[in-house]
């Protein structure tokens, strides 16, 4: 039996509509469960500070291991053997330095001269694989062992010193930041100070190397006056590119220190008491502001207006303007900030 029709139709809100069913988080694809974790992940203080950490110990990793390992120049070198040819020429082979901060090794690879000689032919020191300490330090005359790979070796005593300085730093600027963070110190703005210091210094060791190797062997490697190439070549092994390349965390390490520490004071009024000249902008915003002055447009780079040493009379006015009623606004009242007005930052 069917109802009587009253010609009105129910409208859509009527109607409950039942929501999705929701899936098991196990039913996603790994890849899928990974990137739901990451969305939907809160950026709390903990979190910050074991992302740190994690970068913190990259850094101690990429920068120390390079100091004692002795790979960071691989150079192939010709050098005179106890051996004359036919001829009555001395016969020459080539050898594989790898040069570090503090080590030199040497072993043989083939036979430059194209005279066949077998490895039993060699004398024992040139077939056995030799390292010496860097010459810095043992005072031993290494001229019958190497000359290009000795000469870069001897001129590595600055890099060397200031690779491990900026190493230490970092070192140091990694138990600042734990300490900081479990004390809630200033130690944890010291510990991206740190950060940023040792990196420069460990930079600039990098660069010292670079200069280094590329003076002693820029000139060994152009063609004789016969025009044959170069017998000397070279390339740069793991330690120098995990010490380049380590300031990349470091930069990341020095940011999320920062952003722990300020995050611990959320209002400007807070920021009063630890940046420079924070104050002074305020004072000068808020005389802006009372008195109707419209901010000023920075000067586009590259104008003319940016090369002409004679200030805007824009600017000549608001400053006259700010001098005439300064004694209006001497009182601590003007640096009254309402933390309702305060650019509020998320503190979980």
């Amino acid at each position: 039996m069917s109802l009587p029709f009253n010609g009105q139709f129910g409208s859509d809100d009527d109607v409950d509509v039942a929501p999705p069913p929701q899936k098991d988080i196990s039913e996603y694809p790994l890849s899928e469960r990974f990137s739901k974790m990451f969305i939907e992940a809160r950026c709390t203080d903990n979190i910050l500070f074991a992302t740190a950490m994690l970068f913190g110990f990259i850094v101690i990793l990429s920068q120390s291991l390079p100091i004692i390992l002795n790979d960071w120049v691989l150079l192939t070198e010709p050098r005179e053997i106890n051996r004359t040819s036919e001829n009555g020429d001395i016969m020459e082979t080539t050898f594989h330095y790898h040069t570090g901060y503090f080590q030199l090794c040497r072993f043989v690879v083939f036979n430059f001269t194209g005279t066949t000689y077998t490895s039993e032919e060699l004398s024992d020191e040139d077939r056995r694989h030799q390292c010496h300490l860097n010459p810095l330090i043992t005072q031993k005359d290494l001229g019958d062992f190497s000359v290009a790979s000795l000469a870069i070796i001897v001129r590595l005593g600055i890099p060397a010193l200031l690779h491990i300085s900026g190493a230490t730093i970092c070192w140091l600027a990694l138990f600042l930041g734990i300490f900081g963070h479990l004390n809630r110190t200033k130690s944890t703005l010291f510990s991206s100070i740190c950060y940023i210091m040792g990196s420069i210094i460990l930079s600039t060791a990098v660069l010292m190397v670079v200069c280094v190797v590329d003076d002693e062997l820029a000139p060994r490697m152009k063609p004789n006056a016969a025009g044959e190439p170069s017998q000397f070549s070279y390339k740069y092994g793991y330690p120098f590119f995990s010490a380049a390349l380590s300031f990349l965390p470091v930069e990341i390490c020095a940011c999320l220190q920062a952003f722990l520490f300020f995050r611990r004071y959320p209002s400007v009024v807070e920021k009063l008491r630890f940046v420079p000249g924070l104050e002074a902008k305020l004072r000068n915003a808020q005389l802006d502001k009372e008195l109707g002055i419209p901010p000023l447009e920075p000067v586009r780079r590259g104008s003319l207006a940016s090369y002409l040493p004679i200030p805007s009379v824009a600017y000549v006015e608001r400053r006259n303007s700010r001098k005439g009623s300064q004694a209006s606004y001497t009182s601590n009242r003007v640096l009254y900030v309402q933390e309702s007005y305060a650019p509020k930052l998320y503190n979980d």
